[in-house]
């Protein structure tokens, strides 16, 4: 069973996925802002970065599918796949990771005020981060922007059926009892751990 994780920046996307690769050595971790990444150095007609911009909404989610897919079927089972990323809305992650062997879900935000957001950006950040060494008025109206996100993605994950999880409190102990939803999920189906 391979997984899909999206949802908000800062919702633990990254850490529930190394967490469960840490816990099951067979999954390995597609990184989304790396493809993202490679995306936009190689096709920089695209635009895919632009904000607004249609190559982010479009291109991406189908881009990102048929890498993860592709790299599902060329490793013949041996390793089971986590993909993670933000900006992906939940009708395109339906779309596109939709399939019997992947389970999608969301983690976002929607119930933290910007400053505590904004708390929880600086608190985790690294040198790797996009948002290191930025001012703080730029990472507020990040925080802003990815709390009504949130609120988005929490109402359409609601309205398609795909699992949603809040992390806005106590995302240490929400994560561990994602990866027991996981577990139970996949015991379900008889695949793998």
């Amino acid at each position: 069973m391979n997984i899909a994780i999206f949802g908000s920046a800062r919702s633990g996307k990254s850490t529930l996925a190394k967490m469960i690769s840490l816990k099951y050595p067979h999954y390995h971790i597609i990184v989304g802002d790396d493809v993202r990444g490679a995306f936009q150095d190689a096709l920089p007609q695209n635009d895919i970065n632009s904000k607004g911009g249609q190559g982010m909404v479009d291109d991406f989610p189908k881009f990102l599918s048929a890498y993860f897919y592709r790299s599902i079927r060329r490793n013949r089972g041996i390793f089971n796949y986590i993909v993670e990323t933000c900006d992906i809305y939940p009708e395109k992650a339906k779309q596109y990771f939709n399939k019997k062997d992947t389970i999608i879900i969301y983690l976002a935000t929607p119930n933290l005020s910007v400053l505590d957001h904004f708390k929880k950006i600086r608190k985790y950040e690294t040198e790797k981060d996009w948002t290191y060494g930025r001012s703080d008025k730029e990472i507020i109206n990040h925080c802003q922007y990815w709390i009504n996100q949130s609120k988005i993605f929490e109402q359409e994950c609601q309205k398609l059926g795909i699992v949603f999880v809040d992390t806005s409190e106590n995302r240490e102990l929400v994560l561990e009892k994602t990866i027991e939803k996981f577990e139970k999920i996949i015991k379900e189906k008889g695949a793998r751990l």
